[in-house]
């Protein structure tokens, strides 16, 4: 075991601690790995445990702004029946960048949001966008 570089006393233990995150006024409770202090309680998060609450922190956000989850734009995407890179050069980005929206790695900006949810109650205007 290692000792806690906070408190110089205890020691650092791989758990899962329950984690509150507030955003906006809002809050929700994570499951966040990491190692954490049996005396003082501070943690150490690496890339892997920070990455283990990404996706539900972002949506959680996406939510509070009015913008649309991963799974929702996912679910949006497979109905327009598009694969990621159609659906990225539909608003305009890399090829990429669908996959990391559906991954919950980033969030899109307001106007992608807005396309995506007008095109989910109106499939039909898809066409409209997509002619040459």
């Amino acid at each position: 075991m290692k000792k806690c570089p906070f408190c110089k006393e205890g020691f650092l233990e791989k758990k899962t601690i329950k984690e509150t995150y507030t955003y906006k006024g809002h809050t929700i409770e994570v499951d966040q790995p990491g190692e954490f202090c049996n005396s003082c309680e501070e943690g150490i998060l690496n890339a892997a445990d920070m990455k283990a609450t990404e996706k539900q922190i972002r949506d959680f956000q996406s939510q509070i702004d009015g913008l649309l989850t991963s799974s929702e734009i996912q679910k949006i995407r497979r109905k327009l029946k598009l694969t990621q890179k159609q659906a990225a050069e539909l608003v305009g980005g890399n090829t990429n960048i669908f996959s990391r929206y559906e991954r919950g790695e980033a969030t899109p900006m307001r106007p992608i949001s807005h396309l995506l949810r007008l095109l989910n109650n109106h499939p039909e205007q898809l066409q409209e966008l997509t002619k040459s």
